[in-house]
């Protein structure tokens, strides 16, 4: 960079570069490049209390006022500076949230399913529900079977030594862990099937729906931990 400048200044004073006007327009007899503002890497980290600590730490600086964070998804936060003298940002820091790995729109054996179901999903009633329903269902029975292209019946255990024709509820109310752990973790709907042998899937069924609540969540989670910096005019939060 040094090396760059002094050569600059050696070009500039053997052939000083001339403006000429033209038709009220002005130009360069030198081609030049704006030398960037060094801009600091953005901080990455995994959760949303991180992300209130950096900013409650470093909203003081002069120059980040007032900060800006930016919910891009129920998964990823980014945090910006203002804008700067050359109308850019500095990107300060980065969340990004560990998931659980979750299947959905694929089968697989029922005993992976209520794994799935137990481990990384919210429990609820529907969830415990379609639990207790899986778990009554034998490789023979979804053999018998009957799909109207809404509901399907099969055959499962509905008590210690007795069976009975059960409707497979078609569309289930669920909510995966799908967004940062500091906040609710929004319901979705599931379109629920099952096949021979006997393997089951889940397949979202409300048009990404649940990523607005998500965001929501995550935003009002941010105003309410950084309420006294939004107040005094040095935060604003956007999604």
């Amino acid at each position: 960079m040094e090396r760059d400048a002094l050569q600059y200044l050696v070009e500039e004073l053997n052939n000083p570069t001339e403006i000429i006007e033209h038709n009220g327009l002005k130009y360069s007899s030198r081609n030049l490049s704006r030398i960037p503002e060094v801009a600091p890497k953005p901080f990455a980290t995994k959760s949303l209390a991180s992300i209130v600590e950096l900013v409650n730490r470093e909203s003081k600086h002069p120059r980040l006022n007032p900060l800006i964070i930016h919910v891009v998804s129920p998964t990823k936060i980014n945090v910006y500076s203002e804008l700067r003298d050359d109308l850019d940002r500095f990107h300060l820091y980065a969340a990004e949230a560990e998931l659980p790995r979750i299947t959905l729109g694929s089968f697989i054996d029922l005993e992976q399913m209520n794994i799935m179901l137990k481990s990384t999903f919210v429990p609820t009633e529907a969830r415990d529900a379609l639990i207790a329903l899986l778990g009554g269902i034998k490789e023979d029975n979804v053999r018998t079977s009957t799909d109207d292209g809404i509901s399907q019946t099969v055959t499962a255990k509905a008590g210690i030594a007795t069976v009975a024709n059960v409707t497979v509820p078609p569309i289930v109310k669920l909510a995966p862990f799908r967004t940062f752990n500091e906040v609710l973790q929004p319901e979705g709907e599931f379109l629920l099937r099952l096949r021979q042998g006997p393997v089951a899937a889940l397949f979202e069924a409300d048009g990404g729906a649940w990523t607005i609540q998500a965001r929501k969540n995550i935003k009002e989670y941010f105003m309410l931990e950084l309420e006294d910096l939004i107040d005094a005019g040095k935060l604003i939060i956007t999604e």
